[in-house]
């Protein structure tokens, strides 16, 4: 039995239940999919349309339908990968919202919990802290607006417990946030490169010591 194509002006016709607009995201996302397998096992440099449209499941034709360059390909895993980072920290900041002294931390620890548990899949950290270094200008400034963001939500998170931040100098409030987020990073790509020894109660446990140092700088601490 096959389906009747339904006809829709706005999103083209549909097949096996999906619309045109629904199936062109469809193969973006197996391409998306894929560049996070290749890019973080065989390595950015390594990788070939042809790998990547084999990997998809798909031909090339679709490759250049949502992507110009592999390049393209690589910035767009990246910032999904990212964005799903920082939404399963957003998610564990959430769930412990309202803590107050001592407990503010159990709120850090969560979050840093939802870092160290994103970047066990080691093809997630390699293409975030490794595959995109040094690609290109355009890619190295995606890279370091990332990292500010990172910062920024950083202090944000301090503001919310610490209104005053002990200066009105936003240039150094940014500049903290972005060496908290420097030390994490650090200790993440360690943890990879390293093949996951410590565990990750460990990593939390020491990431979280950088923010307590934080804490203690500021005006009317409570940690």
């Amino acid at each position: 039995m096959t389906k009747t194509a339904i006809s829709d002006d706005n999103k083209g016709r549909v097949y096996g239940g999906e619309n045109q607009e629904e199936r062109r995201a469809r193969r973006r996302q197996q391409f998306l999919d894929a560049g996070l397998e290749v890019f973080g096992t065989l390595g950015y440099r390594a990788a070939t349309v042809r790998t990547l449209c084999k990997q998809a499941g798909l031909t090339d034709r679709y490759f250049y339908e949502s992507f110009d360059t592999t390049e393209d390909l690589l910035m767009g895993v990246y910032r999904q990968q990212c964005e799903a980072l920082e939404r399963a920290v957003m998610q564990a900041l959430a769930a412990t919202a309202g803590l107050a002294g001592n407990d503010f931390m159990k709120g850090i620890e969560a979050g840093l919990d939802a870092v160290f548990t994103q970047v066990s899949d080691a093809r997630m950290a390699r293409v975030v802290w490794i595959e995109v270094m040094g690609i290109s200008p355009r890619v190295d400034k995606m890279y370091n607006d990332t990292m500010d963001g990172f910062g920024n939500l950083i202090m944000m998170v301090a503001r919310q417990r610490y209104p005053d931040l002990g200066t009105t100098d936003q240039d150094e409030i940014r500049m903290v946030g972005l060496a908290i987020a420097g030390a994490v990073s650090q200790c993440v790509l360690h943890w990879m490169l390293g093949g996951y020894r410590e565990s990750k109660a460990t990593m939390v446990s020491a990431t979280s010591r950088v923010f307590r140092g934080l804490l203690l700088t500021l005006p009317q601490r409570s940690v």
